[in-house]
């Protein structure tokens, strides 16, 4: 790779990367085979929805996976559903129920970004139906970790002046155990 090739490297390359490295496929005698398909539950990080996955979706539904792509309560297009109510907890139940209600196992749980948070949470409750885990450019938190203090002090004193003056709602701003 050459320094402009290096330079090349985007969200959206490394994405498909990612999306490339899930849906792994091997080369016999120059036949191609497909790993068995796989069940994906892809979670996005703050200030975004479910459809910031859709190419990545696109390619691994193509490779014969099924995937699902949530989007948490208050954010994307759910965003009208924003309230000083939706906390870290709302968006660990967001991604149990998809897992429980849509009767999933054998689970490749993926996370980005603030996705880490309640990637990590929601493992505890349903842990058994997963089997892989993957933190694309996430927080790894410990327990109890906060993303304020885990996160970019800018971002964090963003936060705390905003929960100063009680607009974190309408800012679009989910605290973690809030």
């Amino acid at each position: 790779m050459t320094n402009g090739q290096r330079g090349a490297l985007t969200r959206r390359a490394t994405l498909v990367a990612a999306a490339a490295g899930f849906g792994a496929v091997a080369f016999v005698d120059s036949a191609k085979a497909q790993v068995a398909p796989k069940t994906f539950v892809l979670v996005h990080g703050s200030w975004h929805g479910g459809w910031c996955w859709r190419r990545v979706s696109d390619r691994l539904e193509k490779l014969g996976h099924k995937v699902y792509t949530p989007t948490l309560t208050g954010l994307g297009e759910r965003s009208h559903l924003l309230d000083e109510k939706v906390n870290l907890t709302t968006h660990i139940t967001d991604i149990v129920n998809v897992i429980k209600w849509e009767r999933l196992s054998n689970v490749v749980l993926c996370g980005h970004s603030y996705a880490g948070y309640p990637v990590s949470g929601a493992l505890e409750m349903i842990g058994s139906a997963v089997s892989s885990i993957v933190f694309l450019d996430s927080f790894l938190p410990d327990n109890g970790d906060s993303i304020l203090e885990k996160g970019n002090p800018r971002v964090a004193e963003s936060i705390r002046a905003a929960v100063e003056k009680k607009p974190a709602a309408a800012a679009g701003i989910v605290l973690p155990g809030q």
